[in-house]
């Protein structure tokens, strides 16, 4: 195990602190991928996933100084990558509303159906899921992104500044949503990806 894998989040955010900026970047390389994958469950495209996490990882080195030690660092970094991917939806749908009233009546129908495609009765399970879980509230797909990547409920009640019940209830709620959503295309039975993380 090389030094800095061994090296705790505090003792670089010390070293940072102290003025070796370089260090920062032993924190990009071990969240970056966790990062990236809680981004594009909340923005559900890749590249605006990518942009996000260099976006959050220059937040955070910026207000490293906020850090207080309270809760971890991935905890932090999570709760700054949640209000960062809230206020890009956010924009997004701003966007989209003004856009789509300068419109047409047929220029808008067109629109429409490229943002929200009709669903191919060919397409898998999984792109299905991907889809239900795309349309869920950003509250919901934060919660249910960062169970998946193993986080407990105090965790993400931290990551989301929520209490723990109100996590419980979210999960509970977004799995009821997506069974309704892919009762259809689930075999009798078959639990949805979330219910085998309960």
């Amino acid at each position: 195990m090389s030094l800095t894998a061994r090296k705790k989040d505090a003792e670089v955010i010390t070293a940072v602190r102290n003025g070796d900026k370089e260090e920062f970047s032993i924190l990009v390389c071990r969240y970056q991928d966790r990062i990236i994958a809680f981004c594009l469950s909340m923005l559900a495209e890749r590249e605006a996933a990518r942009d996000a996490a260099q976006e959050i990882f220059i937040k955070a080195f910026k207000g490293l100084d906020s850090f207080h030690g309270d809760a971890s660092f991935a905890t932090w970094l999570y709760k700054i990558a949640y209000n960062h991917c809230c206020t890009l939806l956010q924009r997004k749908h701003a966007a989209r509303t003004v856009s789509l009233d300068g419109m047409s009546l047929p220029e808008r129908e067109a629109a429409e159906k490229r943002i929200c495609p009709e669903k191919p009765a060919e397409e898998d399970v999984s792109q299905l899921t991907a889809q239900a879980v795309n349309s869920l509230p950003a509250g919901y797909r934060a919660s249910i992104s960062l169970r998946l990547q193993g986080a407990d409920y105090q965790t993400i009640a931290v990551s989301l500044g929520i209490s723990v019940d109100s996590v419980k209830a979210r999960l509970r709620r977004a799995r009821i949503i997506l069974r309704v959503r892919l009762r259809h295309f689930l075999p009798g039975g078959q639990s949805t990806p979330m219910e085998a993380r309960k």
